[in-house]
């Protein structure tokens, strides 16, 4: 197989196996690597030995863009990755070094997700697990984080109604709207009825909710 390559901007390598674009690199990576002075590779060892090795160089750069954006758990990289066009026996590896470098941990991300669910949002503690583990945390992780999340759901929901739902809550469509909005947030009915019951609310028209 015939590997060639260009240089592009921004310290870029843009490497082509026979005449056809394969793979973009970094300078640093390309220049330091056996394959730079390489004008063909026949061996198949060889030759899958280069593609592992090109490939998941050029995964972990592509993981680096994703991250300098927001922060993923390791299995939204892999998803995004291959949805990108890496395949996964590249991005595989590429993620285990971003692991080895700590750009990526689930743990972390676990924690500053759930934070940003309850602070933001004000989501449930069950709202946030099931959040967590949509995004990829193992379900380990997210039921250990959520042991350290420690707030009584009814005063939280009554926080909501008074700032974030208050101005919904003056006639029975806007509190039926209320009602939905904190059950997709994660909330039980009974914790619900008490926060309406706190706030001295009439919910007897929302028993069938």
């Amino acid at each position: 197989m015939k590997i060639s390559y260009s240089v592009g901007k921004q310290n870029k390598i843009h490497v082509s196996c026979d005449d056809e674009y394969r793979f973009t690199v970094d300078s640093e990576f390309w220049f330091s690597s056996p394959y730079c002075m390489k004008r063909n590779i026949d061996d198949e060892q060889e030759l899958a030995e280069f593609f592992l090795s090109v490939g998941s160089r050029s995964a972990f750069l592509a993981g680096l863009r994703l991250l300098s954006y927001s922060d993923h758990s390791r299995r939204e990289m892999i998803s995004k990755l291959v949805q990108k066009g890496h395949k996964k026996e590249y991005v595989i590896p590429a993620i285990d070094r971003l692991e080895e470098l700590g750009y990526v941990d689930d743990e972390r991300y676990a924690e500053n997700l759930a934070r940003k669910l309850s602070e933001r949002k004000g989501m449930s503690v069950r709202g946030i697990r099931n959040e967590m583990i949509l995004k990829g945390i193992p379900r380990e992780i997210a039921e250990n984080v959520c042991e350290t999340l420690d707030f009584d759901p009814v005063l939280r929901i009554i926080e909501l109604l008074n700032t974030k739902y208050n101005r919904f809550l003056f006639d029975e469509k806007g509190k039926k709207k209320t009602i939905a909005a904190l059950q997709r947030l994660g909330y039980g009915w009974s914790d619900i009825y008490s926060a309406f019951r706190n706030i001295e609310l009439e919910t007897e028209d929302f028993d069938d909710v």
